[in-house]
């Protein structure tokens, strides 16, 4: 599953959505995604806070068990406008250089960020062109079978 986030970046979840991909994907090769200086793997909690993704990561995200799921062993600050992440060993650590940046720190669960930004404005518009088509023409079929039941009703209701 993958998402576009509105600084040009993106996220990306397989085959489960507690962890994932964060990359720009004009720097990623089309088969593959690499971790690198502006892609982060193995993300468990993320927040967009402008030109900035704050998150933590668990490097061994794969190795471990279901119930080791929700551990973090890293957390990260990257600018989306320059390509770079800054590496922080704590939570406290990752908070407090956000506060310099003027960011209050509030991570959530990737699987909310994901589905927060997961339809763009041209999904939900291709959505309402299949869905409005057929609604309208249902509203119209139905007045027209109204009208058509009063005039019928009218006409065995008059005298002659």
């Amino acid at each position: 599953m993958q998402c576009p986030l509105p600084n040009g970046y993106a996220l990306l979840m397989i085959d489960t959505t507690d962890q994932g991909f964060v990359y720009n994907p004009k720097t990623q090769p089309e088969s593959a995604i690499a971790e690198q200086e502006d892609a982060v793997a193995g993300v468990k909690v993320l927040q967009v806070a402008g030109r900035y993704i704050l998150g933590g990561s668990d490097s061994r995200s794969f190795q471990r068990s279901e119930k080791q799921s929700e551990q973090i062993d890293s957390y990260f600050l990257l600018d989306t406008q320059i390509g770079r992440q800054t590496k922080f060993p704590s939570y406290e650590a990752l908070r407090a250089n956000a506060q310099e940046l003027g960011i209050t720190a509030n991570l959530e669960r990737i699987s909310s960020v994901y589905y927060r930004y997961r339809f763009t404005w041209f999904e939900v518009f291709a959505g309402l062109l299949l869905l409005l088509p057929p609604l309208v023409s249902v509203l119209v079929l139905l007045r027209w079978t109204l009208r058509l039941r009063k005039q019928v009703e009218k006409s065995a209701l008059a005298p002659g």
